[in-house]
């Protein structure tokens, strides 16, 4: 009686009965229709992942439909602990019916490698197999489907896990590394962007764009898992603290958890926000920070050839034909293929050989993974021989620096063979020519068969001057060019008379790109360019009418010239010195005053 009074002192437990009280009426309701189908009981089970490592967790779970509970027993298995981590229900609507269902989560962790059989939970499940390996594959994995080496936000909302092969590497060295975001259903609204890594010691490349997705739990609640795959990199020698970080947008009570005793009774997140007020709120969820090491490259040992690249690599050479004519072009080839860092796999190839002309080689990567860290890459060269002759072209050379090794490599390709004939022009020159006897008999074997050419000769000229440059035709053209010139001149002259000048007339066109540079600025706001291209306008204008240079108009000139009716010009011109050396601002009302002012200066130009 005690804690009934004590609920009802408070004015917001009765909210909670309330919505207690509809639920529960709700379930009477929809329990007649919904009877055949609660009272049948279904049970699977699901271990992800199948296979781990010795020491490392696996996540059992055993999802039951309908509401009898049932009795579930843990099977004894030897090598494998089995260890009750969380219990949820929620409420399933199948084929119109609404029927309970229950999720049972356990951590099944090995203590000794093998392949496991898992018996089934009733006799007709089927077992579960799980397969423990020595070690893992990369030793800084977190137990999977359980919290641990996995930092949780405080609201439990999220997680960000990154995988590192190693903790120590050398500067410009490149590692895989897999970036995992974990969001629980219900609780995170949306991903705000792609992972990034804290500090700026690092670099990520080659970062998938598309994520791989799974679904996965964390003790006992449901997670929608990304995870994205990546090459890091380092900038600079030292001691850090590395970490990935997400942005995220997540659901976030709005009344005290002491007070929220109808989320836990629901259990279903959906439900639990449904009937639970919650807002948004945006978060940035990091993974823990991991101690990380970056060593410098040695110094010591240092090929002079080496130019950055790092990893473990090997090589091959080849020719695109082993026999070519001289002055042919020719490509050599060099294949790279290992792991590493293969933007920085270069070389010079050959750089000079005797007989040889040489060019620039060209490079093509082709990655054998998602992420660029295992590849062949090809570099090609081109050659031209410059006598004929069987040539060697001498082995080629790569230096790297082994991170597994500590120490720098150089290895090499072997010589390569090629014969070079002589060209065709060489050889149509250095062909020998036919004695006279014999050139006798072969044109006889020819006769009736293919006669030789003749040049076809037509009509002599006594001169090879061409015929428009002949004196008859030069005077003609000449005395057309002079009756072109007068006709043109008269045509100028006629219309001068009539317009203005043709200075003035060149003038007054150039005010119509000043008034379209006008109206832009006018619409951006930018009030220097406006009143610059509206004084240009008006200068233009004014030294039309006046026969005068428009740079040389001035405010004092306006002011004497069009006394009173200049008076806004004059300010007109005064604004833009303002505006050009005080950053004058101006309103938009102010830019439709002084473009009408403009126009009708010019409106009154045009009508003269």
């Amino acid at each position: 009686m005690s804690h009934i009074g004590a609920m009802h002192a408070r004015p917001r437990p009765k909210r909670l009965l309330a919505a207690i009280a509809a639920f529960a009426a709700l379930a009477v309701v929809a329990a007649p229709t919904n009877m055949s189908l609660a009272g049948t009981l279904n049970v699977s089970a699901a271990i992800a992942p199948t296979e781990i490592a010795v020491g490392e967790s696996a996540q059992l779970t055993i999802e039951t439909v309908g509401t009898r509970m049932p009795t579930v027993t843990l099977p004894k298995v030897s090598g494998l602990e089995f260890h009750a981590t969380g219990q949820s229900h929620r409420i399933q609507t199948i084929n119109g019916a609404t029927v309970p269902t229950t999720l049972m989560t356990y951590r099944v962790t090995a203590q000794a490698a093998g392949i496991f059989t898992i018996p089934g939970i009733t006799p007709k499940s089927q077992p579960l197999v799980l397969q423990v390996n020595s070690s893992a594959g990369s030793g800084n994995s977190p137990p999977a489907g359980s919290s641990g080496g996995i930092r949780l936000t405080p609201d439990g909302s999220a997680f960000v896990r990154l995988e590192l092969p190693k903790r120590e590497i050398y500067v410009g060295e490149s590692i895989p590394v897999e970036i995992e975001v974990g969001m629980r259903d219900g609780f995170v609204t949306s991903l705000n962007g792609l992972p990034t890594l804290s500090g700026t010691e690092f670099t990520l490349n080659n970062l998938s764009h598309q994520p791989q997705k799974a679904a996965r739990f964390i003790d006992g609640k449901p997670f929608t898992v990304l995870k994205w795959r990546s090459i890091l990199g380092a900038v600079k020698p030292g001691v850090f603290s590395l970490s990935a970080q997400s942005p995220l947008t997540v659901r976030i009570r709005t009344r005290p958890r002491s007070e929220s005793l109808l989320d836990d009774l629901l259990g279903d997140p959906f439900l639990q926000n449904f009937y639970g007020p919650t807002v948004a709120k945006d978060i940035t969820a990091a993974s823990p920070p991991a101690a990380f090491t970056v060593l410098a490259l040695p110094t010591q040992g240092r090929p002079p050839d080496f130019r950055g690249a790092v990893g473990a690599f090997k090589i091959s050479s080849d020719l695109s034909s082993p026999t070519i004519a001289a002055g042919d072009p020719l490509t050599l080839r060099m294949r790279v293929t290992g792991a590493g860092n293969f933007d920085r796999v270069d070389s010079a190839m050959l750089d000079h050989v005797d007989q040889w002309k040489t060019y620039q080689p060209k490079a093509t990567f082709n990655s054998s993974d998602a992420t660029g860290y295992r590849g062949e890459k090809v570099i090609e060269q081109p050659l031209i021989a410059a006598r004929p002759g069987s040539q060697t072209l001498p082995g080629l050379e790569f230096s790297f620096f082994d991170p597994d090794t500590h120490r720098y490599e150089t290895v090499r390709s072997s010589p390569l063979s090629v014969t070079v004939s002589p060209s065709s022009a060489v050889a149509a020159a250095n062909r020998p020519a036919l004695h006279g006897s014999v050139a006798g008999t072969v044109l006889g074997n020819l006769h009736g068969a293919l006669r030789p050419d003749h040049a076809a000769t037509g009509a002599f000229h006594a001169s090879l001057v061409p015929i428009y440059l002949q004196p008859r035709f030069r005077a003609v053209s000449a005395t057309l060019a002079l009756a072109l010139t007068c006709g043109w001149m008269g045509l100028r002259r006629s219309r001068g008379a009539r317009h203005l000048p043709g200075a003035g007339r060149a003038r007054s066109r150039a005010a119509g790109p000043a008034l379209r540079q006008m109206d832009a600025a006018s619409g951006t706001g930018d009030a220097v360019l406006f009143f610059n291209s509206a004084r240009t306008a008006l200068q233009h204008t004014l030294a039309a009418r006046w026969n005068v240079a428009w740079d040389r108009i001035t405010a004092a000139d306006i002011e004497t010239r069009l006394g009173d009716a200049g008076e806004d010009v004059g300010r007109l011109f005064a604004l833009a010195d303002e505006a050009n050396y005080s950053g004058h601002e101006l309103k938009a009302v102010d830019f439709q005053r002084w473009t009408e002012i403009v126009r009708q200066q010019l409106i009154g130009e045009s009508s003269r």
